[in-house]
């Protein structure tokens, strides 16, 4: 079953988990071990990990899920002592066998859709916005206030600006100091009487 939700789509694997524990679950209840309460148990347990794939409970969900799974096949067993040992046992082995079989598949995996596997770097020539060298120095006009951060235009741009501390008000002349990729700094310039 652990198979079936690292490897994408259902075959096999879910096929031989669903048939396993129907024919666990059948055999404990013709023979009086279990009761409708541990295969109740059992289900609450699957719908708890299912939830938990799609609902952030920070491992709450999953957590509960899995004693839910684990106390429904100990309980609907005949020595409980035994098939806690027995499912310890097959934890450890079903843990191998799912790392197998992650390696073998891991490009078939799940998680691959949420991977971003290409690299978007300036090297390749891409940026996420043009740096604005070519403003150093210019002289514009804040259009909002500047605390510290604001619009300023320069000639006919309208370009996101930040003072270095400094609050400039609307209409106020500024000069750019600083600009480094999408950051320009600017500082308030003096008119002149």
């Amino acid at each position: 079953m652990a198979i079936e939700l690292f490897v994408p789509g259902f075959g096999p694997p879910g096929i031989l988990g669903l048939l396993g524990f129907g024919l666990y679950f059948f055999g404990h209840y013709i023979a009086g071990f279990a009761g409708i309460e541990d295969i109740v148990l059992f289900i609450g347990g699957i719908v708890l990990l299912i939830i938990e794939v799609f609902v952030s409970s920070f491992g709450i969900l999953g957590i509960l899920g899995a004693i839910c799974l684990f106390s429904g096949v100990v309980m609907a067993a005949y020595n409980t002592a035994q098939a806690a040992l027995n499912l310890g046992i097959a934890f450890v082995l079903a843990a191998v066998v799912v790392t197998i079989v992650v390696r073998i598949f891991k490009h078939r995996g799940v998680w691959n859709r949420f991977i971003l596997r290409e690299r978007l770097t300036t090297e390749q020539g891409y940026t996420s916005t043009a740096e604005r060298k070519d403003l150093l120095g210019q002289k514009g006009t804040a259009l909002t206030p500047l605390r510290p951060a604001g619009t300023a235009q320069f000639g006919e741009d309208r370009v996101d600006v930040v003072t270095a501390g400094d609050f400039i008000a609307a209409g106020e002349a500024v000069e750019v100091i600083h600009v480094e990729g999408v950051r320009v700094v600017v500082r308030e310039t003096k008119k002149k009487a």
